[in-house]
């Protein structure tokens, strides 16, 4: 069954800002309102704020539950047309059980993050919703301004069409204090494109993944996926700030390896590990390529690496539950559908 997409955010479309993990709006409100302000001077977006949404760190991990309140209340109001997130964090998976997935699928919205929020995203994924891993209001958006191909690559995702998935031509390991500075990255790099580790003959399969940390806080509940899940997807992985060196991601790997998870997907990408020294980043293509292929025997799958996606910037919106294709003879990777419903291929 193709899953449920959501409809195209109209001109000025109404967005609900929520907090589902950390209190970043309350510990920098400068930083929130930049990205608000890029959001909304770029886009024409306006914005509803819900009771959690400026709540402090404290007080957020005290009550998950009314957390999980704000974003079903966001399904519920058929003025609000998408859900963005603030800012990542390290609990997401605690509003996991009061989220209503009746209300979501009858109501499909836009819902977009990253890091921490590839614990809901993964969840509405696997119960059939469409979900957008990308860009929240405080990491992103208020430094967009040093990317302009980034941000044009944005007003293509909102305006519909279908955007390329190749190297943005600059890209950055972080953001200058935000004490201090609301939208000021460090010194951007020049980028030298993916890295590919083999593969056959070009594959298609839909998108699931996430941060690697998260997907570890998965792993063994009733919000992991089953066994047959992983037929035909393509698994895209990204390690988070707290850089977990590559032994630590050798045995993460494993743990796929062991489940059977390689022999299943159509393809493996791998965004592009932030704070990574370059020797760090040839030991990480060591281990993905040696624990895929040599221990589990996936020598055929494609594998790409150093994507623009995850926790350095700027990055892509991959939509969870859309269809790409990865194509190693070519070097080429795209969407071969429309990240919306109602629109034409």
């Amino acid at each position: 069954m193709n899953p449920i997409k959501p409809p195209l955010l109209s001109p000025g479309a109404l967005l609900a800002l929520l907090s589902p993990s950390w209190g970043g709006p309350a510990a920098y409100p400068p930083v929130f309102e930049a990205g608000k302000a890029m959001l909304a001077e770029n886009f024409g977006f306006r914005f509803v704020e819900y009771p959690t949404t400026r709540w402090t760190a404290e007080q957020l991990d005290q009550d998950p539950q009314a957390r999980a309140r704000d974003f079903n209340a966001a399904f519920a109001d058929p003025k609000v047309e998408g859900l963005l997130a603030t800012i990542g964090g390290n609990d997401a998976i605690r509003i996991l059980p009061f989220l209503d997935l009746d209300l979501i699928r009858r109501n499909p919205k836009l819902v977009m993050g990253y890091s921490d929020a590839t614990a809901y995203l993964t969840w509405l994924s696997q119960n059939g919703v469409v979900s957008y891993y990308g860009n929240t209001v405080m990491s992103g958006w208020p430094q967009m301004a040093s990317f302009p191909p980034a941000l044009d690559w944005h007003r293509q995702f909102f305006q519909g069409e279908v955007p390329a998935l190749e190297p943005f031509p600059f890209w950055t390991q972080g953001y200058r204090n935000w004490n201090t500075s609301a939208n000021q990255v460090l010194e951007p790099q020049p980028n030298s494109g993916f890295t590919w580790l083999g593969g056959g003959g070009t594959t298609r399969g839909r998108l699931w993944g996430g941060c690697f940390e998260v997907l570890e806080m998965l792993k063994g509940t009733r919000f992991w996926p089953s066994r047959d899940f992983w037929n035909h997807r393509v698994l895209f992985l990204e390690t988070s700030e707290e850089k977990p060196l590559p032994r630590q991601v050798t045995y993460w790997l494993r743990n796929y390896g062991a489940m059977g998870v390689f022999g299943q997907l159509s393809a493996l990408w791998i965004g592009r590990p932030k704070d990574y020294t370059d020797a760090e980043k040839a030991e990480l293509r060591r281990v993905v390529k040696g624990v895929v292929g040599e221990e589990w025997g996936a020598v055929g799958l494609p594998i790409v690496m150093d994507l623009d996606f995850g926790h350095t910037d700027p990055r892509w919106v991959l939509p969870l539950g859309i269809e790409v294709e990865t194509d190693p003879q070519n070097r080429r990777l795209s969407f071969t559908e429309p990240l919306f419903s109602g629109l034409s291929p």
